[in-house]
Parts: C-alpha cells; sequence; structure tokens
C-alpha cells in the first residue's frame, strides 16, 4: 500500500535494483515532485514507480509497476509548490505555470512542435489515462515563434482518437496579422493628434475572416474550432492593462495575476493600440507595434513575484514604466522572463524597475533564416547591472544555453521524401563538424510563496544546477547556496 508524499529535499536521486542485487540510477527528482511512499527500508525509502518500457515480447512499449529507492535521509512535506517551466522551443516562448492544485496556465507555445514534444513526456504519466486539461493558454502576441507550435498540441491524439488537451479559455492581445507588409497588415489604423492608432482589435479569434489572416493565424483559428467542439464553454478574450478577475482559478489558490499590457487608450470610443516605430526613426513597423502590444503578466504567489515580458521593446516599455509610476504599481520581480530572447532593442529603465534575482532569456536560433543574435551582449551585461543589488550572483539563463548538445562528427545528411517524417533519403551532402541536441533547455521554477528553487538539467541525467534562496516579506533576498547533485 502506497502514499502519495511530496519532496521537500532540493534534488533526489531515485533507483532501482537490478537483477544483481546493485542499486543503479533510474531518475531525478526535484523539490515539491510527488511520489508513492511505500516505507522504510533499511538506509532507503522504497516508493512505487511507474516507468514506460519497451516489451520485448508485444514489441511495444507498456507502462510497469516496480519498486524504486531512494535515500532515507530523503525528507517530505504535505502541501504542493506552484512550478513554473521556462521550455526550450528554439527561436521562440514557453512558459508553464502549475498552481499547487495541478492547474496548468500555458504562456505560448514556440513555432514547432518543441512543446508537443514536452508535453508529451512530462506529462505521459497523465496521458496514459485521460486528456491534460488545460485552464488557460496566453498567446502574448501573433508572431509565429510564440504561437505557430500550439496548433500541432491541439491536433494531437492518445490512446487512438482521444485529444491530447482540452483548454478552457484562451487569452491574446487583440492584435490578427495578414500577410503582407507594412503597418496595414495589422488592421485598420486611424491618426489622432499626430499618432496612429490601430483600431481593428479583435475579441473572438473565430469572428475573424480568414481573409484578414496569415498562414500561422488561419492554422492557430482551426485549431481553436476543435477546441470549442471539445468545450462549448471556452472563452476566447482580448486581454489589456489593468483587466481583472482574468485568472480566477489561480486566484483561488491565492495566487495574484496583474495584466500589464497592452495598453490601450480609447478612439472614437473604442479601444486602440497607438502604433510604434522602428527604433531611431519615424516609420511606422508592424513588428515593433505587434511586439511591443503582447500581453504582460505579473504572477505573485506569497512573497515571490514573476514577471513575464514577452516581446516588449524599448518604446512599450518606456509606455509601462510611466503608466506603472502614474497608478503607482510596482513591477519589482524575484523572476524576470526577459522580453523579446534577448533583443538589444530594451529599456535599462525597465530591468532597474524590475530588479530579478532570477532572468531567463528564452532563445535558440536554430536556422541562418531566423539568426537574430539572441540574447545580445549589451543585454545580458544590462541584467548584470540591473539585478537585485543586495545579491552579489543574480542568475541569469538562456534556454538555449542550458541545453546539452552531443558532437556527431562527420555524418551523411538525409531528408524526408515528399514531406513523409517516416521515409528518408540521402542527399549527398557531407557535414563535416555536426551537432545533435540531446537535451532541451528546460529552467525550473519551484516555490511555496518564500523559497524558491531554481533548476536545470545537463547532458548527464545525475547531474543538475540547481540554487535556493528565501524571499522575505519586505523582499530581502536569502540565499542557500548552490544544491547541485551528482
Amino acid at each position: 500500500m502506497s502514499t502519495l508524499r511530496y519532496l521537500d529535499s532540493d534534488v533526489v536521486s531515485v533507483y532501482e535494483q537490478d537483477s544483481a542485487g546493485k542499486m543503479v540510477r533510474l531518475a531525478t527528482l526535484l523539490w515539491g515532485d510527488n511520489v508513492r511512499y511505500v516505507g522504510k527500508s533499511g538506509e532507503w525509502v522504497e516508493l512505487e514507480f511507474t516507468t514506460r518500457r519497451y516489451n520485448e515480447t508485444t514489441k511495444k512499449y507498456e507502462w510497469k509497476k516496480h519498486p524504486a529507492f531512494i535515500s532515507s535521509d530523503t525528507r517530505f512535506r504535505d502541501t504542493p509548490l506552484m512550478k513554473v517551466r521556462f521550455v526550450d522551443v528554439g527561436q521562440g516562448d514557453a512558459a508553464i505555470i502549475e498552481t499547487p492544485k495541478g492547474e496548468l496556465v500555458l504562456l505560448d507555445g514556440g513555432e514547432e512542435s518543441h512543446l508537443y514534444n514536452y508535453v508529451s513526456a512530462s506529462w505521459a504519466h497523465v496521458l496514459r489515462t485521460k486528456t491534460l486539461n488545460i485552464a488557460a493558454v496566453v498567446v502574448t502576441h501573433g508572431d509565429a515563434d510564440h504561437f505557430a507550435g500550439l496548433p500541432r498540441l491541439v491536433d494531437a491524439v492518445r490512446g487512438g482518437a482521444n485529444p491530447m488537451i482540452t483548454v478552457d479559455r484562451v487569452y491574446h492581445n487583440g492584435i490578427v496579422k495578414a500577410s503582407g507588409s507594412g503597418i496595414g497588415i495589422l488592421g485598420t489604423t486611424k491618426k489622432v493628434n499626430g499618432k496612429t492608432y490601430l483600431t481593428q482589435l479583435e475579441d473572438d479569434l473565430l469572428q475573424v475572416p480568414d481573409s484578414r489572416m496569415n498562414t500561422p493565424f488561419v492554422r492557430w483559428k482551426a485549431a481553436l474550432g476543435k477546441l470549442k467542439q471539445r468545450n462549448s464553454q471556452l472563452k476566447i478574450r482580448r486581454l489589456e492593462y489593468g483587466q481583472t478577475n482574468v485568472f480566477n482559478v489561480l486566484e483561488d489558490e491565492g495566487i495574484s495575476v496583474q495584466v500589464l499590457g497592452p495598453i490601450t487608450e480609447t478612439i472614437s470610443g473604442k479601444p486602440a493600440l497607438r502604433c510604434l516605430r522602428t527604433p531611431g526613426t519615424n516609420s511606422l513597423s508592424a513588428s515593433h507595434t505587434i511586439n511591443g502590444h503582447s500581453i504582460v503578466l505579473r504572477v505573485t504567489y506569497g512573497n515571490v513575484r514573476l514577471l513575464f515580458g514577452a516581446d516588449l521593446n524599448e518604446e512599450s516599455e518606456e509606455s509601462l514604466l510611466e503608466r506603472a509610476r502614474q497608478d503607482g504599481i510596482s513591477l519589482a520581480a524575484e523572476i524576470l522572463k526577459v522580453p523579446h530572447h534577448g533583443s538589444a532593442d530594451f529599456s535599462p529603465r525597465m530591468l532597474e524597475a524590475v530588479r530579478p534575482v532570477v532572468s531567463v532569456i528564452s532563445s535558440g536560433d536554430e536556422s541562418g533564416d531566423k539568426e537574430y543574435i539572441h540574447p545580445r551582449a549589451g543585454l545580458v551585461g544590462a541584467i548584470g547591472k540591473y539585478s537585485r543589488p543586495t545579491v552579489e550572483r543574480p542568475l541569469v539563463y538562456v534556454t538555449e544555453m542550458v541545453a546539452f548538445f552531443r558532437r556527431l562528427g562527420q555524418i551523411n545528411a538525409h531528408e524526408y521524401i515528399g514531406g513523409d517524417r517516416t521515409k528518408e533519403r540521402p542527399t549527398g551532402t557531407h557535414i563535416q563538424n555536426a551537432y545533435e541536441k540531446t537535451t532541451f533547455g528546460i529552467v525550473h521554477v519551484r516555490t511555496d510563496g518564500e523559497r524558491v528553487l531554481v533548476a536545470t538539467h545537463s547532458g548527464r541525467a545525475d547531474k543538475k544546477e540547481a540554487y535556493a534562496f528565501r524571499v522575505a516579506t519586505d523582499g530581502a533576498i536569502t540565499f542557500e547556496g548552490n544544491v547541485d547533485v551528482e
């Protein structure tokens, strides 16, 4: 008979016995992970563990329950934690908030299938018996590297025809992007007092004609249609600065959420967004407008604050700073999702207002076509300068840098035949110095509202980099030191 327990030790190695009775490392768990506790057995604690393994007889992967063991020194707690995962999705953003009760909020989804792969693996224990429900999906803005990967997740099935996910709410910034170039691809504009405003903001994306959408938006609209079929109560809503009662599912657990962007203005009685310019010019820019008007969230749990900066740029950051000063709102946060993948287009004053202890940059250029030199050296240096002044060694993470690449040496390149990923052929091209990404970069943040653990993986299953610190009610930071294990 086993009971559900939560780990109160930071990094815990899990072992199983091989046929010779030797303890072999099976997995590594983190503070707050749940286990099925059986009891103490000498210097070990026995667990009931479930692992997916290949059955040589059936030639299939199957789930199997078996004993596993952790050190008897392992501590346990009675309550779960809030967890945040910053997921390496290449060039793009994706983060997952998990409440203590297990409610999920997904912020963006990258451009390709990386997020689908991560969810499939990390929630495999749930997906083997039921569909995963996501309380809210937040698409911070309509650039493909933030949402084009979501339809893959929506289309995925488990156990035959059962969907992998269902969703209760979808939030977006109201800007729909069409094909082409120029500010007109974002919809109708109006000039007032020398400023140009985007006035065609949308609420329910299912009601927007395909003709107003580029290809990623059309695919996302189709995915939203599938989510609506699965959940007739699905809410699709535009967010803006100052809205409240948006994330009730989090607030019911004592997690408060401030919506800090985009900042709308009223033009002709309707909400509108000011069109932004290419830095250093007077030219209106569609890309800067859609980035600068991203959804920005500040999440607070106990003493711990997280600011998700989406793709803000210098112009929009300065606007947020001014509005926050007017409204007496603090932007301070212990954990910062650095805006726009570490772009050079940032305001040092914004970093100074946040004063982060932990900064996470989501970037990972995977082709020359999408090489933006992220993160920029000046941005990384500014994070160091403007991090919490009382912290001697602030933590700066780049999702691609906490990934692991294995050198393959010389290989013969292959290509898919007709786009079919089950069929390939050699191209005749020899790559002299090839690498493959064997461990995608995930930055784990765990907190009980006072204590924070930040941990990343490495190229070795038995080695993690982890740090723990406490946040006092007045924001004072006390580090407990490095808690690596190997």
